[in-house]
This record gives structure tokens, sequence and C-alpha cells, in this order.
């Protein structure tokens, strides 16, 4: 292969099944179905509160993805007349990557274990390798195919047996028949990677099987329904102009400022930790100043975005005694969080945590189950008059599907109501009803595809009857980061991978706005003055105080991603820098050059790396022999699911002194979100050849900046990277972090060198120059007082005060421009911004 062209050799290639094994798939067969679960029966819940005289027509489930053909002339630009079949075809082809998807995942040969635990009849077990990190992507309710093997006295795979054997005992199997079993998964065990498969019918001639997992048309359908939905609201005439604002805004939905804000606020948080940034975004949704528009909160890796949501969250229903929001998120997982957040705060009639049918219980954390609603064994809507006295329903935003098929809509509510109340009062004029739901916050929204969103918006959307003069319209609020890992995709580079945080933002409106993120120079945030005036309200947050991490890990990122903005708020991020290994400047971030070559498994299950694997594990051991933290508190990630397979063999070795079988180990996306006081990231990619199908495959970390944004801002207190330099180079992200640890010595020569491209060490960022002021103020400190004399640069009282001053007059220098010279009431709560900052 000396001479063999990268694009020759697909490293991804399936692993080889034996043709007599896949042939078995395609013998004719009669079916047998089994059981399904229990779903909710949406015309008798409708039936229950209301008939069908008073709803609009349309009440019909959303309709499978179907087969259809991708039509090659794709909308080239997304606007309201052409919503739906931008978005369609998109669809289209992400179905056809999904059934792929489910076609590369399928097992041969694979035996089904009798579930003996389990009191249902007919239920087995299926182990399936991968569904931990959800390769697989799998519900509740899904059909899996199945095919019953038989094999011959030399193992040989017989087509139709009429003597097969099972448990080494001869049986005989005449006349027989091929079967397909149509099993049912009625149960999810992620950790143990295994499926509870319901399989009626069965003849336990042979208990091995080749299974097939089958894609559930009815969920891109319901994406399919929604876009077509905000299609016919775009351009109907009546009820254009709110979903209009929500997905094409303009500056004329803005409104113009005129005077500066004020410095206090008229309400009391609930959470006394809120920063200025946080309290500006809350009150600025609270006064509804900022036109009708969506208000984006854009949240830099822990800087509170979830906590803004919260509390806005509970101020809006505070200020506002019918308000009824929903509040959603892309993820199970992370609209668990917001329920976590708002239960301490809210009663279980106040708050309710809408689940579907098929989801699994024993995802659903325990001290949320109670502000769940459980129909016998499933989760389901609550009656009626319960449902409407819910403050806040929280659920995932694809699940916001089952408030439109129980026709819970703002527009068939309101349809509903006023229908009613004509008809009983026909000789009346009759007020047009309150809307339900008064607003939509939705928390991760950078991770959620646009028909995603869709959803959840034509719940709250107004109906095309015009809104009451005397009621606002609903607010929609997103926070989110681009920055990081955007939406969840089967099919790479279509429409469906912009999410709608992330494609508004880019509009005008948002990005050339004076204030914006991408409009600050120095890693300043410029206040509003007077001389800005008069300027479109900003309808956006731009939250800056990170409050996970240590300046040095916050560094590059902040650099690279948010315009030099990131304020370190952390007051604890210390604990680990008496650790030996940490070189160079001494700060919590070391680079370990690895040459071990990266290899792959035989039956293309993925990369990994051997070397790379010890070495985590041996920086690990190190941490813990020092006592500085507990494995729990250590985090060990890689790119690739076979590196995080061999990590996990690894760390669970008994020759270990300290056992590491608490230590989490898992792929770079399974912890976008989360934190860890340590993390050892293994980038294990050593040589180049293979990086273009990395990236046509989406995966790797070499020129994926979003990947590499979210493996650099988990850490807390430590980070340590391993890699190849020579091939990590090659992408600037990569070569930023590479010149900062080179730099400042944080940095493992033992394991190799390395000499940057071009002439310079490359330019410092603020937070990296800030820590070198630090260390060298220190270190004048500690120089004078061991020699008993005041040395010049001595950082005592009189020193700091003038230092800070200098640091003061360039700041407003920077924003004389801007009219920082003017007197203090004619700047924005500067003092306030300058007191919180630190």
């Amino acid at each position: 292969m000396a001479g063999q062209k990268p694009s020759g050799l697909d490293v991804y290639a399936r692993p080889y099944i034996p043709q007599a094994l896949k042939s078995v798939n395609h013998l004719a067969a009669r079916s047998v179905y089994s059981e399904l679960v229990r779903r909710v029966d949406f015309p008798e819940y409708v039936r229950s509160f209301a008939g069908w005289q008073f709803l609009p027509a349309d009440a019909s489930p959303p309709a499978p993805a179907g087969k259809a053909h991708v039509n090659r002339n794709l909308a080239k630009h997304l606007e309201s007349k052409r919503y739906h079949s931008y978005f369609r075809d998109a669809l289209v082809q992400e179905a056809q990557h999904l059934q792929y998807e489910c076609e590369e995942n399928a097992l041969y040969k694979v035996t089904l274990f009798q579930a003996p635990s389990d009191p249902r009849p007919a239920t087995f077990w299926l182990h399936v390798p991968g569904l931990r990190e959800a390769s697989l992507r799998v519900e509740i309710g899904d059909i899996v195919l199945l095919r019953q093997l038989h094999f011959g006295m030399r193992g040989e795979v017989l087509e139709a047996p009429f003597l097969t054997y099972h448990d080494d005992q001869p049986v005989v199997v005449s006349p027989y028949v091929n079967s397909q079993y149509h099993s049912v998964i009625w149960g999810i065990d992620r950790l143990r990677e295994r499926l509870t498969l319901k399989v009626d019918g069965l003849l336990p001639t042979s208990m091995s099987f080749n299974a097939s997992f089958t894609l559930q048309g009815a969920r891109l359908g319901a994406l399919s329904k929604a876009v077509a939905d905000v299609e016919y609201l775009l351009t109907t005439n009546q009820g254009s102009c709110w979903m209009r604002s929500m997905l094409f805004p303009e500056s004329g939905d803005g409104v113009m400022q005129k005077t500066l804000n004020k410095g206090t606020i008229s309400w009391k948080p609930r959470d006394s930790q809120l920063n200025y940034e946080q309290i500006r975004a809350v009150d600025n949704v609270l006064s509804r100043a900022y036109g009708t528009i969506p208000y984006m909160i854009s949240g830099p890796p822990g800087t509170g975005k979830t906590k803004t949501l919260v509390e806005l969250a509970l101020q809006l229903i505070s200020a506002t005694p019918e308000a009824h929001l929903l509040v959603c998120a892309p993820s199970d997982p992370a609209a668990d969080t917001l329920t976590q957040r708002l239960r301490q705060h809210m009663a279980p009639k106040q708050l309710l945590r809408l689940n579907s049918p098929s989801r699994s219980f024993p995802e659903v954390p325990m001290s949320i189950l109670p502000f769940c609603h459980v129909d016998e064994d499933m989760f389901s809507l609550p009656p009626f008059p319960q449902m409407m006295a819910y403050k806040i329903v929280v659920t995932s935003c694809r699940d916001a599907e089952i408030l439109v098929r129980a026709r819970l809509k703002n527009a068939d509510l309101f349809s509903l109501e006023y229908g009613m109340q004509s008809s009983f009062h026909p000789e009346r004029d009759i007020a047009p009803p309150a809307l339900h739901w008064t607003g939509l916050l939705m928390d991760e929204a950078a991770q959620a595809i646009e028909p995603e969103a869709c959803i959840p918006l034509t719940v709250i959307a107004p109906p095309q009857e015009s809104t009451p003069l005397q009621q606002a319209p609903p607010i929609f609020v997103m926070a989110g980061d681009q920055n990081q890992l955007g939406p969840r995709t089967a099919s790479k580079g279509t429409a469906i991978q912009t999410s709608l945080f992330e494609r508004l933002l880019r509009r005008s409106i948002y990005s050339e706005h004076p204030l914006a993120r991408s409009k600050q120079s120095g890693g300043v945030m410029r206040p509003l003055t007077q001389k800005l005036l008069p300027i479109l309200r900003p309808p956006f947050a731009n939250l800056i105080r990170n409050y996970r991490s240590h300046p040095a890990i916050l560094a590059t990122p902040s650099a690279l991603f948010y315009n030099d903005t990131l304020e370190p708020e952390a007051t604890t991020t210390d604990s680990l820098l008496t650790w030996q290994g940490w070189k160079g400047e001494k700060w919590p971030v070391f680079f370990a050059i690895n040459s071990g070559l990266d290899e792959i498994e035989q039956d293309g299950g993925g990369w990994y790396n051997n070397a790379e694997a010890c070495m985590a594990c041996e920086y690990a051991q190190s941490f813990l022999k020092a006592g500085l933290l507990e494995p729990r508190e250590v985090c060990i990630m890689s790119p690739f699911r076979a590196q995080v397979n061999l990590l996990r063999k690894i760390a669970r070795q008994k020759e270990y002194k300290i056992a590491m079988r608490d230590v989490s180990i898992g792929p770079l996306e399974a912890f976008q979100g989360l934190e860890s006081k340590l993390v050892i990231f293994c980038t294990t990619r050593t040589r180049d050849r293979f990086i273009e199908q990395d990236l046509a495959r989406g995966l790797g970390v070499v020129h994926e900046p979003r990947r590499f944004n979210v493996a650099m801002t988990r850490a807390k207190e430590g980070l340590v990277v391993i890699g190849n330099p020579a091939v990590l180079e090659k992408d600037p992200c990569w070569l930023a972090f590479l010149m900062f640890c080179r730099r400042n010595g944080l940095w493992d020569y033992v394991g190799g060198s390395w000499s940057p491209p071009g002439n310079g060490p490359g330019r410092a960022s603020r937070l990296e120059k800030q820590l070198l002021h630090a260390k060298e103020m220190a270190d004048r400190h500690a120089h004078g007082l061991s020699n008993g004399v005041r040395a010049l640069g001595l950082v005592d009282d009189d020193e700091h005060v003038l230092w800070q001053s200098g640091v003061d007059m360039e700041t407003a220098l920077r924003e004389a421009d801007a009219g920082a010279d003017d007197d203090d009431e004619e700047v924005e709560s500067a003092s306030e911004a300058s007191g919180k900052g630190g």
C-alpha cells in the first residue's frame, strides 16, 4: 500500500459479512408481528374536552416521510415562499442517510437472550454495540426485523432446514417456513447497550438471529408537516406577520432606542448570583421594548445560559398571572436539566415535564418524575383541565408535536374558545379570547435543526385572526452557542445542518448591530453611550463571564471564537496547580506529544491508538496518586469510538494502584454541555493520510472548529491534550493552541519536538497577556519580599492603584470615539458593569 493514494483506500468500509448470512435477510418469509407499545390516542384525547366542530381542519397525524426522490433543483436561498420546499428536499436526503445508518448498524449472527427478570411474556434482550454513545438512533416502539438462523453440522447457514440443532441436540423442523419477526422495542438500556424486544410467536428452534433496524417515517414526517405549517402561516395574509418576524426578522420589526437605559430594575431576581449581563437580558425581555422579534442570548461555555433562561421563565410567570410558557430544548437530557432547575421554585401542579410515550422510564431522573404525567405504564398527557393549569410545560422540541396532535396549539385553543362562546351567545359581540401560550423559551437552540425548532414555534403561533390589541403577541427567546457542536444529522452538507439560532444571528439585524460581539475589538465589550443614539434596541444579549474554567484554559477558545471577550469569573480553579507535571509557566494546560501510530480495527470499527490510550491512563493515575481529585472528577475523551472502547478497557485494568472505574470515558459529543475538573483529551489521529475521509464522515478534530471548541472548554481546573503536532498544525485552531503552549512552555519535549510554521511565535490573546502580567507582578512581589526591600514594580497597594488606573485609562481611550468622556449619566450603567466585571 506504500504507493497507494489516500483516496484509494476506504478505511471506513463496512466490515465483511459472509454472503450466506446476508442472503438470509432476502429469503421469502412470512411476517410475524408483535404487540405494539401503547400510544396516546389523540382523537380520544381531543374528544375528552372538545368536539371537532369548532377546531380548524387538518387534525390528522403527520404522514411518513416516504421514499421520495430528492429534487436536484434545490432552492438555493431560504425565503418565506419556498420555506417548505427548501427543507423538504433536505429532509428527504436526511431520510435516505438515516436508512443507510440503519443498514450500517445491522447485526448478523447475534444471540437473543430470554429476559428472565421481565414479567411480560415473549420479551428478549438484544446486545447492540454503540447504543451507549447513541450511534444508533432508536426509540421505544421502533420495529426491529429479526431473521432466525439455522446451522448445519459443519456450521454452515441453512436456508430452509428440515433438521437443525438447539443446545447441541437435533431438532426436526418440518415443514419449515422462513419467518421474519417484526419485534418491537419495549425497553432501552443504554448503559448496558441492551434492547428489550417483544417477539411474539417466536419458535425457539434457534436463538441466533440477523437483526435489521428500520427507519420510523413518522419522525421525519412530523418535521415535514411543521415546515409545511410554517410556510402556510408565512404566506397567508392574516397569519404571515408574526411568523415572518420570527423567522425572517428585519430592522423594521425592531424598536429604535433614543434614550439610555435606566440603571435599575423593577423586579427582584430569584437567583441572587445573576451577573450584570444576565440581569440585563432578563430585564430586556420583561420590558419587551426590543420589538416583535426573537430575542437571542449568546452564551459561550460556562456563562450561564440555562441559569438566565430559568430566571426569565420564573419572572415572566410572576409578572403576568395569565402567562403560560412552553420551554424547550433539542434533547431530553437538556429538557431534564431545565426541569431540575425550575422544580426548585415550582410545585408539580405548576410545572409539567412532558415526555414522549416512547421514552424509557430509566432515562428519566428520579427527582423530576413527580413533575411527569404517567398513564399506567407510559408517559402521557394530563387531562385537559390539569393541562391548562400548568404555568410552564417543559419538553423537547420534537416532543412538542404531542401538543400539536392533541390540538393544544394557540390557534386551536383560540378557535375552540371563540367558537363555543359565539355559539352560546350568538346575539353578543364576543371579545377575542386571550392566547394560552404567551411565550416560547428554547435552550441549547444551536443544537436543533430548523424544522425541529418549527414544531414548538407552531404551537405558540397566534391564530390567523388578529390578536387582541390589549394582548401582546407571544415572545420567542433562544439561548445557545453556534460555535459549539450544532445539530446532529445523518446527512452532511444540507440545509438542516444550520440551526435556526445560527441562521438568525447571521441576519444583519443581529450581526451588523454596533453592540454585536463580532463588532467588538481588543476583547472589550463596547458600552452603549449617548453618542451611539439613536440605535436599534439590541434584540440580543452577549454573556461574557465564564464561571467554569481557569483563564489559561479559556485563553485560546476566547480568542478564536468569541472575539477575545470571555471574562474568567471562576474562583476555585487552582487546586490542581500543585501537580508536578505542569511545565513552563505552570498553568494548568499541558500538551503531550504522541508519536504512536493510529490504527484501525479490522472489522471497520474505527480508529484507535494504543500509545495514546496508555499515556492518557497514566496521566489520570498521576493526578489520582497525588490525591488532587477523585476518579469521578476526571474525564477522558476521544473523537473516535474505537479509542473510547480501548480507553475503557485499559482504565479498568487491575494493575493500576488507584481504581479508575468511576473515571468518565466517552466520545467528544457525549460531553457537550458538561464539565469536569480534569479533562484528558485524546486526539488519536497521528497521521494525516485519512483526514479527508474523517471530514467526509464528520469525525475527528482536525479542521472541525466546533469539535475543537467543545473539547477545549469542558475542563474546569486542568486540561491535558495528547496529540501529534505535525498533524494538528494543519488546522488553524489547533495551530493557535500549539503556539499558545509553545510560547509558554506548556509542553512535553520528551515525546518529541516541534517547530511552529512561520517565523513569529504568534499573537498572544488578552487573557494570555493578563496571565503573563499577573505572573510578572507575582514574581516581582516575591522578589521584593525576599530581599527585604521594595523592588521596582512591587504590587503594593499604592502601585496596584496606579496600575489599575493605567488599565482604566487604556479602556477609556478605546471608548473615546463612543463618547466615553461624557458625564456618567450618558453611560448605560457603565459603573455597575465595571463593578461586576472584577
